[in-house]
């Protein structure tokens, strides 16, 4: 069982002397059935609201019901919404959550796959569960919002480096990255503005790099406007949603699909007429960039910009790099063999098992704290918005081929994460360090 496995993962990690002295885990709790069905239903949410595929969560939601002695109990998981059945014939109980559309923190997820694993290992009272449940959630972020707007300004400079690295475009980069970080900072206290936040981001984005730093740094303007809506791109939406339909998941794979592709709507509307806004720029002529170093100063720039613009936990940083750094060479070096959209498939496979073995290793994080920022790395979609770019610009054939590159990429990469959670989990299973599921 799974339960069993996380028993022997936690020995694993005391000293043999006290795994020795140790007593057996205790057994599973039986608990009030509406007490466990309020902590399934609340839990569910919050797994989705950490980015978690549906299958896993059911998956998870399964392992934690049997915890707790609860039969019978049936789930029906969507991004919207978390239904759970309990009882039998005569004596059923129905209840379901809502999912908020506000995405957990790095430190909340930590948090959550913690209770998670605490649960399946002891198990904890369903009380004191529900309690830790409702702190992580409601949990303030561990920064203030100015360092992370500078989070954010770093963050996109880091992606500069990676995508664009030019030295007059990186003060262009620090300066869009921190309007999109006061506009993220605003939108979490105006839900007016949350609700067009992408589409004021990348028109304010576009106008202030067309009309302003452009012409100051003598930067091409469509090379600065992709790094700083990176964060805002639908491409986890995109990527898990190909994941879903792939594995069967008809409905919450459409409905993540159709968000994505509205949400990258709304980004190249915003784009679109931030152009007009600014006028057409002019051709784009040759600029210097940075040497073959600037892309690896790039992933520990952007890895730290992460870790604090999404609160990273404490002593996770050096986690991150571990997973950011490999993966990132993944994608370059296999990219001049196989192409981008190798590259893609080839690190999309490989960054869950990175994740899976750093989870492994002693006092290593949980997998989603360290897969959700590598996701980024392969930059899902911002081809997309590139070819936004040119199609309302200049080059309108070079553009249409962007776009249709980026739907390959995003297809790559979701079969690369497939293969990758395949491979893992075989592999995983025969290490007493597996947590996976």
């Amino acid at each position: 069982m799974f339960a069993d496995r996380l028993r022997r993962v936690r020995g694993s990690r005391r000293p043999a002397d006290e795994v020795a002295a140790a007593p057996p885990g205790p057994p599973p709790l039986a608990a009030p059935p509406a007490e466990v069905l309020d902590l399934l239903r609340h839990l569910g949410v919050a797994l989705c609201r950490a980015g978690d595929a549906v299958n896993r969560v059911t998956l998870i939601l399964d392992e934690v019901a049997r915890a707790y002695r609860a039969e019978h109990v049936h789930f029906f998981v969507l991004p919207t919404a978390v239904f759970v059945r309990l009882g039998e014939t005569g004596a059923v109980a129905v209840d379901f959550a809502p999912v908020s559309s506000r995405e957990l923190r790095l430190d909340q997820v930590d948090a959550l796959y913690r209770l998670v694993d605490d649960i399946l290992a002891g198990p904890v009272e369903v009380s004191a569960a529900r309690a830790r449940l409702d702190a992580l959630t409601i949990s303030a972020p561990r920064f203030g919002a100015p360092t992370r707007v500078a989070a954010t300004a770093l963050l996109t400079v880091g992606l500069g480096l990676l995508l664009d690295p030019t030295p007059m475009a990186l003060p262009a980069y620090l300066v869009l990255g921190c309007l999109v970080g006061v506009l993220q900072w605003w939108s979490g206290r105006d839900p007016v503005l949350a609700l067009v936040l992408s589409v004021t981001a990348a028109l304010t984005v576009t106008w202030v790099a067309f009309e302003v730093l452009s012409p100051l740094l003598g930067v091409p303007a469509a090379e600065l406007v992709i790094p700083p809506l990176v964060t805002l791109l639908p491409g986890a939406a995109l990527t898990m949603a190909t994941v879903e339909l792939s594995s069967g998941s008809m409905i919450t794979g459409s409905s993540r699909l159709v968000f994505g592709l509205e949400r990258l709507l709304l980004l190249s509307f915003g784009i679109a007429i931030g152009i007009e806004a600014a006028g057409l720029p002019p051709g784009r002529t040759g600029t210097e960039t940075l040497g073959p170093w600037a892309p690896w100063l790039g992933v520990l720039v952007f890895g730290v910009g992460h870790f604090l613009a999404s609160s990273g936990p404490r002593g996770t940083l050096p986690w991150l790099l571990l997973v950011l750094y490999p993966v990132y060479a993944v994608q370059a070096l296999s990219g001049l063999a196989l192409g981008s959209l190798g590259a893609s498939f080839v690190a999309g496979a490989v960054v869950l098992p990175v994740a899976y073995a750093v989870q492994g290793l002693l006092h290593g994080p949980p997998a989603m704290v360290t897969f959700l920022p590598a996701f980024w790395l392969l930059v899902p979609g911002a081809l997309g918005l590139a070819g936004v770019a040119e199609i309302v610009s200049v080059d309108a054939v070079s553009g249409l081929g962007d776009f249709l590159n980026a739907l390959l990429s995003v297809v790559s990469i979701a079969v690369g994460v497939l293969v990758g959670a395949g491979v893992a989990e075989r592999v995983g299973r025969t290490t007493p360090t597996w947590r996976g599921l």
